[in-house]
């Protein structure tokens, strides 16, 4: 059966446009196997879970900040959050600022430890689900599992925080530092070509780890790039769809105020989440091709033998 669906492959590279066939053939597999596993459900389930964790984290972030040897901090940062913010959300941001933004190793800690433990339950949930995805059985016991998600959430969510920091803040960022912080003027300079390094570069890497470590076998980093570089490119579309919603459809902010902003974060989420789900189906798909592909060739000159 393997040997008859890698003849057919190669017989289909000798149409008039192989390159073509083998790209539609991967992407109707790719959404086969989503499909095949849920993907719409589990995508929303990983969204809520990296939602729960996104709120203590930001608790954690503010209370860390306030720890900085800078003057009135609260009232700079709440002044350089409304150029990034939507006006209707800006007083729920304001009031936490200042809530958090004071020094308060306590809140520091409990910021810390609630994100660790939301976002690391979001990571174990990844990695059951590309074990799934990758076809293999999980063998990991409970601590072992949990420790792996904790290890995940350091390392991939420091290089996830970094390019969305990045995206997020838009390629002004460097002006309104500059004009609130006076931070360098060769700063705000190279800022709009440092955002898209940093972006691109991090989050392309956290992926690759993601699907490295998080799948509970053997491979090599190599096979996991196709389907790293697919979900970056639709993680900085929906990054830049969701930038255009918050400076051109401000209406929607006057209707719903903050509970837009949170819908919209929401589908955000869900979007980055089915972005990783497909790019570990392009990574399994070729990879079937591949062996199916080599398993013709030897059987080819087995022939010829």
């Amino acid at each position: 059966m393997a040997t008859t669906d890698a003849n057919e492959r190669i017989g289909s590279t000798s149409r008039p446009f192989p390159r073509v066939e083998y790209v539609r053939h991967l992407a109707i597999a790719m959404v086969r196997g989503f499909m095949l596993h849920n993907g719409f459900t589990t995508s929303a389930a990983l969204a809520f879970n990296f939602l729960l964790s996104l709120f203590p984290f930001l608790i954690f972030l503010a209370s860390a900040l306030a720890l900085l040897p800078v003057r009135q901090l609260a009232v700079r940062m709440t002044k350089l959050a409304s150029h990034f913010v939507p006006e209707t959300t800006m007083p729920v941001v304001e009031s936490m600022l200042k809530s958090t933004m004071r020094p308060s190793h306590g809140l520091l800690s409990a910021g810390f430890i609630l994100a660790v433990i939301a976002a690391s339950n979001a990571f174990a949930v990844m990695a059951t689900l590309l074990d799934a995805i990758y076809g293999v059985k999980e063998t990991k016991g409970f601590w072992k599992n949990r420790l792996s998600a904790i290890g995940l959430t350091v390392l991939v969510g420091g290089m996830t925080i970094i390019a969305l920091t990045a995206m997020l803040l838009g390629p002004h960022f460097g002006r309104e530092l500059e004009r609130v912080f006076n931070a360098s003027h060769i700063f705000a300079i190279i800022w709009p070509t440092l955002r898209w390094v940093l972006a691109v570069t991090c989050a392309l890497a956290s992926i690759e780890t993601l699907y490295y470590l998080g799948v509970s076998r053997k491979h090599s980093m190599r096979q996991q790039l196709p389907g790293s570089v697919f979900a970056v490119a639709v993680w900085i579309v929906s990054s830049g769809i969701m930038g255009v919603y918050f400076r051109r459809f401000s209406y929607a902010n006057a209707m719903y105020g903050a509970l837009a902003s949170f819908m919209i974060l929401a589908i955000w989420l869900q979007l980055s989440a089915t972005a990783i789900l497909l790019g570990a189906e392009l990574n399994v798909e070729m990879e079937k091709q591949k062996n199916a592909s080599e398993a013709a060739e030897t059987a080819a000159k087995a022939r010829r033998h």
